[in-house]
């Protein structure tokens, strides 16, 4: 596989700490904007704010969390204006965030971290709370979205919680389970040209859960709740009545929603009993290596399910990257793990093992980059097993019947195996979700050091270019077009860039989405830690 290396070289002197941002605690918010020290230029065509979400607050009073997924959400404003640069953060006022600080300790139990009794209770307050589905955490720290002119910030539980975009105030929580049958949905709706929100959530039923798919438009009104008025599309019946899937993200192209069911499970019984003895939710997720993964195809205009069955090897997806359709094809491509250790692999004690063993990290965080192709056009009247069923020139993905009918698939690399990392991807969304593409963008780990790069991956040729420097940790990149571009890639990349020597110091990179050359940055220092963030988006109405 070609690499084209783009303005620096990779290096191996630094320590193996670009996990150590999601280690850090942010004790005092920044929460008047402070102006950027510029270096290079800021294009003065970029005229918006960069908005992140993340954990930032990862020890309260003498607790610590055990999960990067679990410290309290901060969010971050990055605002371009005229050349000039400012940053701000903010705490999520979420009911967990005020529990916790006014205990001055973890009194809601998160993901990976069990709670202590709140001292604010009364014992049959505590004892009641065990059964009340409402007492499981709102912290929404994964990401933040825009739905007309309304901004969300949203985790993976049926509570999200708009926010005030300009001074990153809460301004009240939403809980979707009062207004559509689910109890989760993911961080990552995908958007309609029109505006559209899709999103995924599981319901549950007296015949068993369900992967509900959730159709929600724009409120005209910016004082209306807009998913008041959503609907459920499509509704899937899991494989299993007590074990649903897990599942972070889905795909969508012009005519067709993709969900996987991979064999990563969260046991229902297992994750109530938990509840009630107020444990960690964690050890309530079940890898299955023996059973294969599933690809439901669901039409959007229509919310009907495609009969063909199509399965391959298992693996664990958190994020996929996109999907389209292509001569009677539709192509998925998504950021593959081999297993699901790599959610154990996020606990902090794990995380604080870096330096005594990277390859051990590494190896569990290993992503590959893979590209599936499923036939649309075949009938199971013709079993022909030795026929390869994909007819899309050039591709190296292949699909064939088995004898129950169903269609196995069997992935082409995009990226290279081994210890590496592709993650955090991003695209031309806004031109490109839902079609064809030729660009991607990710975040790339190398070993022994386990530092942190971005990369441009050409999904026709498998080059790779490289942006990195030294002692510098970058966020998921962000995709900004040029207002009068003409090709894909023509445009911005935007990334929060944190200092491995100052926890105090980030910084807004602006690369050439081209070239992966730098054209700018704005540094900042504020008065406390600068944890990593996760997940965002750049709007142009701020």
């Amino acid at each position: 596989m070609a690499v084209a290396r783009a303005t620096t070289e990779m290096t191996h002197a630094g320590e193996a700490s670009n996990f150590a941002p999601f280690l850090r605690s942010c004790k005092k918010e920044c929460s008047e904007p402070i102006e950027g020290k510029i270096t290079g230029e800021i294009p003065r065509w970029l005229r918006g704010s960069l908005l992140r979400n993340g954990g930032g607050l990862l020890e309260i009073g003498n607790d610590k969390f055990n999960h990067a997924f679990d410290s309290m959400a901060l969010m971050h404003r990055f605002r371009v204006r005229d050349g000039h640069v400012t940053y701000m953060n903010r705490f999520l006022h979420s009911n967990a965030y005020k529990r916790n600080v006014s205990a001055n300790r973890i009194v809601v139990t998160e993901f990976g971290t069990r709670g202590f009794p709140d001292p604010c209770k009364t014992i049959f307050q505590r004892f009641m709370s065990k059964f009340i589905i409402e007492d499981f955490t709102d912290n929404d720290l994964l990401n933040i979205v825009q739905l007309g002119d309304q901004f969300y910030v949203c985790s993976e539980t049926n509570f999200i919680h708009r926010v005030d975009p300009e001074k990153l105030e809460t301004m009240s929580r939403v809980d979707l389970s009062k207004h559509l049958a689910i109890n989760t949905a993911t961080a990552h709706p995908h958007f309609d040209r029109d505006g559209t929100y899709y999103n995924m959530g599981s319901g549950f039923s007296l015949c068993g859960p369900t992967y509900n798919i959730v159709k929600a438009l724009p409120a005209s009104d910016v004082n209306v709740n807009p998913f008041e008025t959503a609907s459920i599309v499509c509704s899937i019946p899991a494989r299993y009545r007590f074990k649903p899937s897990y599942y972070h993200s889905f795909g969508m192209t012009e005519n067709y929603l993709v969900f996987v069911e991979q064999p990563f499970f969260v046991s229902i019984l297992h994750l109530l009993w938990l509840h009630i003895k107020g444990e960690a939710y964690i050890d309530a997720l079940e890898w299955n290596p023996n059973l294969k993964v599933y690809f439901h195809v669901i039409n959007k205009q229509t919310g009907e399910r495609l009969p063909i069955i199509y399965t391959t090897s298992p693996f664990l997806v958190f994020h996929h990257i996109n999907a389209y359709e292509d001569s009677g094809h539709l192509v998925v491509d998504m950021c593959c793990y081999n297993d699901g250790e790599v959610v154990k692999g996020l606990c902090v004690a794990e995380l604080g093992k870096i330096k005594e063993d990277p390859y051990h990290l590494a190896e569990l965080t290993r992503c590959q980059v893979r590209r599936f192709v499923l036939p649309l056009d075949v009938s199971s009247q013709d079993l022909d097993r030795s026929q390869n069923l994909v007819k899309l020139p050039g591709s190296e993905a292949t699909a064939h019947f088995e004898r129950n009918g169903s269609v196995f698939c069997q992935y082409e690399a995009l990226t290279e195996p081994g210890p590496g990392h592709a993650e955090m991807p991003a695209i031309n969304y806004a031109k490109y979700n839902g079609r064809k593409y030729r660009f991607f963008y990710a975040l790339g780990r190398k070993v022994p050091n386990l530092e942190t790069y971005m990369m441009k991956i050409n999904t026709e040729t498998k080059e790779i270019e490289i942006w990195n420097e030294e002692k510098r940790i970058p966020s998921e990149p962000v995709f900004v077009a040029n207002p009068n571009a003409a090709e894909e890639d023509d445009g911005l990349l935007l990334s929060s860039l944190l200092h491995e020597e100052n926890e105090n110091k980030v910084a807004l990179l602006i690369l050439d989405a081209k070239t992966m050359k730098e054209l700018g940055r704005a540094e900042f220092e504020t008065e406390s830690s600068v944890p990593g963030c996760l997940h965002g988006f750049f709007t142009q109405m701020l």
